[in-house]
């Protein structure tokens, strides 16, 4: 017995404590008003420290998907995905192009149009065909040369493309800009930004393959009453995961459950300690606290399926430079996510690289025929000499640029509002690696480990009943002034959820925490720090205090904290009085 009573008293407290018995079972009849019960309630501690618990891929896809679905792993940036997406159809072989919709066939020549193919007819560019012919200069040169670029360097570079795509189309998804995360004085809706260019990830998204996000990032009603058209249309594979995931996180906490009353019979409940430890779950300095195994080294979607909407009519470019910055062409009223903006945007991005400059075009004689000159702004002016014809109309550079791609849009025989841009792609890399993944997994949960607590209570579903409180005592060195005997009013976060991700019980207390008075007045608990827990109301107890307390039922009860049978046990009488 010896030996026995070292083991325990390692692992439960110092000295060896009493052997344990079976509690009686309780009434199962209802307490009667004026009816009096007496309950003891034990409490046991069973501290681990740096235990490593490992959840594997079938634990987590037998919870609930609502539970997985509240761990916010981390914000995926997409502009990698979408310069992949993009370089992809641009690279696209021709035989392969040829079976695309036209209007695919369209933004994939448009991606690989440089100065050298740049097809300029029914464009107020055309212009520039006439004026090189009349100079004997080629128009390729003379493009080249007005937007700064080389003969054969694609006019929208693939990275302004790709950002202006994220920007525009991803970033301005209703659910691209918000995600759910912890109430708090700044989130009172709960609702958390998503970092720029970026759709937010769960648990749930990794555990099931991502199957929903092309529901979740299809069509969307907008907070201004209009239609977000989506960008997903259709995702499949996505080769983030293999079979041999798992989570391995590093816990320290008081293992055990805690001992509390159901009001309702006065019959003993547990309730899950995780819950209320899970501040202190988790010693997040230490840099191996969570460890995650089973990610693919290149993670990537198998085939994905894009979709761009143009507006049904054509954008006329500007002609003015005020508005500044952008002057006044309709295209920038129109929504960010359609074609015909979205190039607009592209090309004021690439337009940040440009210099102040002019080029001139001399005839043969030397004299000067033409000159281009860009301002700091990107405004282009054209002008002629020595009779040389018509000079193409002053203008942004993206005013040419988007009138251009709208022309070439409709190549083909599309008529306007026919040119909505759908292209399905195979083997696109995500853009981000393994490694980068899971330091944003362990560096999101690090900074809200209140994100794991459904989790936490799921893997360790210690709940039994409906408990109104609970009784704790602090470990043995704790400070004096925490030290001692505790009554927890069961919090909301104490209440299993089910399969639906429901709590199993609404929390109906009308009035939380312990009172001195039947009538509620007088509240002799508050939310004190006990050993990190901030959540609970609490109330520390010696034998002779009397304290009032309603259930989520309306009744109103008295708690007799009586002479304490042992030093980790409690005895309460309680009193049923309406």
């Amino acid at each position: 017995m010896a030996g026995a009573c070292a083991v325990w008293a390692s692992l439960l407290a110092p000295g060896c404590i009493e052997p344990l018995s079976l509690d009686a079972e309780p009434p199962a009849s209802e307490l009667a008003v004026g009816e009096t019960r007496r309950v003891e309630l034990r409490f046991m501690r069973l501290d681990v420290e740096g235990f490593g618990k490992t959840v594997t891929i079938d634990t987590l896809r037998s919870l609930p998907k609502a539970v997985l679905d509240d761990v916010w792993l981390l914000d995926m940036e997409l502009t990698g995905l979408v310069r992949n997406a993009l370089e992809q159809l641009r690279d696209l072989p021709a035989a392969e192009a040829a079976s695309l919709p036209v209007a695919a066939q369209n933004m994939r020549r448009l991606l690989r149009t440089t100065p050298d193919n740049a097809i300029l007819d029914g464009t107020s560019l055309e212009e520039l065909i006439g004026l090189s012919a009349a100079i004997g200069i080629p128009a390729p040169r003379a493009l080249a040369d007005i937007l700064q670029v080389g003969i054969t360097e694609e006019v929208i570079p693939i990275d302004s493309a790709a950002r202006a795509t994220v920007d525009g189309l991803i970033t301005s998804h209703p659910n691209a800009q918000t995600r759910r995360g912890p109430i708090d004085d700044a989130h009172p809706d709960g609702l958390w930004p998503v970092a720029p260019s970026s759709i937010p990830l769960t648990l749930g998204d990794v555990v099931n393959n991502f199957e929903e996000l092309p529901a979740r990032f299809g069509p969307m009603p907008t907070e201004e009453g209009k239609m977000h058209p989506g960008f997903i249309e259709e995702a499949e594979g996505f080769s983030v995961i293999d079979e041999e995931f798992a989570m391995t996180m590093k816990v320290t906490a008081n293992a055990l459950p805690f001992k509390g009353v159901d009001l309702r019979d006065a019959s003993i409940a547990t309730v899950n300690s995780k819950g209320g430890q899970i501040e202190t779950l988790f010693d997040t300095s230490d840099p191996e606290w969570l460890t995650v195994v089973g990610l693919v080294e290149n993670p990537a979607i198998t085939v994905m399926t894009v979709r761009m909407v143009e507006n049904d009519a054509f954008v006329p470019g500007g002609d003015a430079r005020d508005p500044l910055p952008t002057g006044n062409s309709p295209v920038w009223q129109l929504d960010p996510w359609e074609f015909e903006r979205l190039v607009a945007e592209m090309v004021v991005d690439a337009a940040s690289t440009l210099s102040d400059s002019c080029v001139s075009f001399e005839l043969g004689t030397g004299a000067e025929a033409f000159r281009s000159c860009v301002d700091p702004s990107a405004w282009v002016t054209f002008e002629t000499f020595n009779d040389i014809g018509n000079p193409p109309a002053p203008a942004y550079m993206w005013d040419l640029q988007m009138e251009l791609a709208q022309v070439r849009l409709h190549d083909g025989g599309l008529a306007e509002g026919e040119g909505d841009v759908q292209f399905t792609l195979y083997e696109v890399p995500l853009g981000v690696s393994a490694d980068e993944i899971t330091q944003d997994i362990a560096d999101n949960i690090a900074a809200n480990p209140s994100a794991l607590r459904e989790l936490a209570n799921q893997l360790t579903d210690a709940t039994d009943k409906d408990a109104d409180f609970f009784y704790v005592v602090p470990a043995p060195d704790a400070p004096d002034a925490v030290a001692g005997d505790w009554l927890y009013f069961v919090a909301e976060t104490d209440i299993p959820v089910g399969e639906n991700g429901d709590p199993i019980r609404p929390y109906d207390y009308e009035f939380v925490g312990f009172f001195a008075d039947a009538a509620l007045t007088e509240k002799v608990s508050d939310t004190i720090e006990v050993e990190g827990d901030l959540a609970h109301e609490k109330v520390r107890v010696s034998p002779g205090d009397v304290l009032y307390m309603r259930d989520d039922a309306g009744r109103t009860h008295r708690i007799d904290v009586l002479e304490k049978p042992s030093p980790f046990k409690v005895a309460l009488d309680l009193t049923r009085l309406d």
